[in-house]
């Protein structure tokens, strides 16, 4: 019997290892992608210029010389590289969380209608010209975070009337999107080119001429949305099951699942009123990481957000690479990769990954 117990053990221990492991692995890829990121642009830099150009800005050895690359990769580089890691962990561990609590597996942060309420916002801001916070560029981002809650708001509101179940709460999610594509389309159709061309670049997610301004908040919002998210884990694990299995084991599912809903919502407001909208990351990584790792979200979560940053990171290594005449928003990039792999899962997929 001790034996037994041993090798249970033993098997276990080798479990947890290879999930470390890989979690680790998308660590240090990340990393290695981070610093390829420096190095990609309209100005290409060698990864010896780049490491070199760090060690005399943390020294404080900048010369004239090179006050121009320095200036390149410490004012627009870093900051985007940074943005791309903290953008990819919030939309991966969102679309991992909402599919747990959702038990959908089309779920995702844009699910519940923040995307089309930050679409909105911007559009209001960009073409009406009124901004909650007054004029300068923060108005916009503003906008885009006040309206993007708009839909969870609605969605905790209406939540009593229809139980709160995952079914209502995604077809609630839909509903909502529709009526403010629709607001959009409206102020869309009836205002200038350039107006719709700001607009347009703004929906298909845009991560070009990003500067440091954009970090404190996001980062800031999405350490206290995994600092919440990943200590329920195990809750999470329960609500695999059935409501009423879940609840008879402790798990208050109604408040639980609204918790998730309205932490999600704020944190992908934050990074969508930046960018944009940055499709299927938050939908195809925790599909690739739950045939790889298993549903178990103690390693699902920080696997999803490990592996998302690194996905975010080798697509706008990408969208920068390519040189069609145009720059490529990272968005496109994004949808392109990410339907073709997601559409690949569906037809491979021979079991159940939930």
């Amino acid at each position: 019997m001790s034996s037994t117990n041993e090798q249970i053990k033993e098997e276990y221990s080798h479990y947890r290892y290879l999930k470390v492991l890989f979690i680790i692995g998308c660590i240090l890829l990340g990393i290695l992608f981070f610093f390829i990121s420096l190095c990609v642009g309209t100005r290409s830099l060698s990864v010896a210029e780049v490491f070199s150009l760090f060690i005399d800005h943390i020294l404080g050895n900048i010369t004239p010389e090179m006050e121009y690359d320095d200036h390149i990769v410490w004012d627009f580089r870093v900051p985007r590289g940074l943005f791309d890691v903290i953008a990819g962990v919030s939309l991966s561990i969102g679309g991992a969380v909402m599919q747990s609590v959702m038990k959908n597996p089309l779920a995702d942060p844009y699910t519940t209608g923040v995307s089309s309420g930050a679409l909105f916002g911007v559009a209001v801001a960009m073409i009406l010209g009124f901004n909650v916070t007054g004029s300068g560029s923060f108005g916009s981002v503003f906008n885009a975070i006040l309206f993007s809650m708009l839909p969870i708001a609605m969605i905790v509101v209406m939540a009593p009337f229809f139980r709160k179940s995952p079914a209502t709460l995604i077809l609630a999610g839909v509903a909502v999107s529709y009526l403010l594509n629709s607001f959009t389309s409206l102020l869309m159709v009836s205002t200038d080119a350039g107006s719709l061309a700001s607009v347009y670049s703004w929906m298909v997610g845009n991560f070009a001429d990003k500067t440091w301004d954009i970090i404190p908040l996001s980062l800031t919002i999405t350490v206290v949305g995994l600092a919440i998210l990943l200590p329920l884990a195990n809750k999470l694990n329960i609500m695999a099951l059935d409501d009423k299995s879940a609840k008879s084991l402790g798990v208050n599912v109604e408040s639980l699942r609204v918790l998730c809903l309205v932490i999600l919502g704020i944190m992908t407001a934050v990074i969508i009123s930046y960018v944009g909208i940055v499709a299927f990351v938050g939908l195809v990584v925790p599909h690739i990481i739950r045939l790889i790792l298993g549903a178990d979200n103690k390693y699902l979560l920080p696997a999803s957000a490990a592996f998302g940053a690194t996905f975010l990171l080798g697509c706008d290594i990408l969208s920068r690479s390519l040189d069609i005449g145009a720059s490529i928003p990272v968005g496109v990039v994004t949808s392109a990769i990410g339907a073709p792999i997601f559409m690949y899962l569906i037809i491979r997929q021979r079991r159940s990954m939930w």
